[in-house]
């Protein structure tokens, strides 16, 4: 299961039992919809996601000289602080009105 779809389950059960015990299916308004694809687009990345975009740009970019990036590389934190200053101007200009 995805990260996101593990987050959504335990935000959002897809079922619900009553004082009844009878099992109810959520009902979503448009309004409810549009406030989730916000919450989504404005949420802070996971520590997974981070690494795997951090490891993508040192991929794409890194002098073959450079080590692998599974070897013991020095420059990982600074790849790691370059993809959260990245997701933080998306995310910033994303949001400006």
């Amino acid at each position: 299961m995805s990260i996101i779809s593990s987050e959504a389950e335990r935000l959002y059960p897809p079922e619900a039992v009553d004082c009844h015990g009878a099992i109810t299916i959520p009902v979503y308004t448009s309004d409810d919809l549009a406030e989730a694809y916000m919450d989504g687009a404005e949420r802070q990345p996971t520590n997974e996601e981070i690494e795997a975009g951090a490891k993508a740009f040192y991929e794409a970019l890194k002098p073959d000289s450079y080590p692998q990036w599974d070897s013991d590389c020095a420059l990982r934190a600074e790849y790691y602080d370059a993809m959260r200053l990245a997701v933080k101007a998306m995310q910033g200009k994303a949001t400006e009105e």
